[in-house]
């Protein structure tokens, strides 16, 4: 006696158009989605921060990067019979974010970035930095002025280059007669991004691509297990969404 193919008993299963629909739009966004969360790269988005407690004499560097190259000094010089604080960008292209005066004595929160004004070396007549203070000594009195006269947690804000890409960052410093003490920097790894005077850190990698509700469907959806399992998982995903929908 002939017997019967195994799957002669199957149940045949009717899919009707909008679940159809759904279902076809659901496997194209998840298959999307898994290709572009695998080809993406692991774009990172950070601020480096260096503490430091260094006293500033005749030139101190500031390595924001640490690559071993200085981007900036600080240096005190003698000029007149006074002591001058200035800045100095040691890379073409690297400059000091200007205020009145000089070098911008800038305050914690305050945005450094696109579109501000500035400058280099040449500044303000003295041709090998950007002035910050100037302090003198007379038989009884003792003068400083500048932009950066008697600062307590000042910031100094600083454009620089990394690979021919610009970036932004700050330097932290005290300034007192004749004392001056650089206490961290910082940068923003992201070209062309701003930073906040005193920010310390970021966000250690950029927001995934795939929106949520792909990543983690409502729980009346079919996962991809369950489509996996073919025909006998539609059947039962169907009665599912009736017995919502009823």
């Amino acid at each position: 006696m002939r017997q019967p193919r195994a799957n002669a008993f199957r149940l045949a299963v009717t899919v009707n158009s909008r679940l159809n629909q759904r279902l076809t739009a659901y496997v194209a966004a998840a298959s999307a989605a898994g290709g572009m969360l695998a080809l993406a790269p692991s774009a990172e988005a950070k601020v480096v921060y260096t503490p430091a407690n260094t006293v500033v004499t005749s030139t101190t560097p500031i390595d924001l990067n640490h690559d071993g190259i200085a981007d900036f000094t600080l240096a005190l010089h003698e000029f007149q019979k006074a002591q001058v604080l200035l800045v100095d960008p040691q890379v073409t292209g690297n400059s000091i974010l200007l205020g009145p005066g000089g070098a911008a004595a800038g305050f914690f929160g305050v945005p450094v970035g696109p579109g501000e004004k500035f400058g280099g070396a040449s500044q303000f007549s003295y041709s090998w930095g950007v002035f910050m203070a100037r302090f003198s000594e007379g038989y009884s009195t003792v003068s400083i002025g500048g932009p950066w006269a008697n600062t307590t947690n000042r910031y100094l804000g600083l454009k620089f280059t990394i690979n021919g890409q610009t970036h932004f960052g700050w330097a932290r410093l005290n300034v007192s007669h004749n004392h001056v003490l650089l206490t961290g920097y910082a940068y923003e790894t992201t070209p062309n991004k701003t930073i906040i005077e005193g920010h310390i850190s970021g966000p250690e990698k950029a927001d995934m691509l795939a929106p949520p509700d792909l990543l983690a469907p409502p729980p009346q959806r079919a996962s991809l297990g369950m489509l996996a399992r073919g025909a006998d998982s539609l059947a039962i995903w169907r009665r599912e969404e009736e017995s919502v929908t009823r």
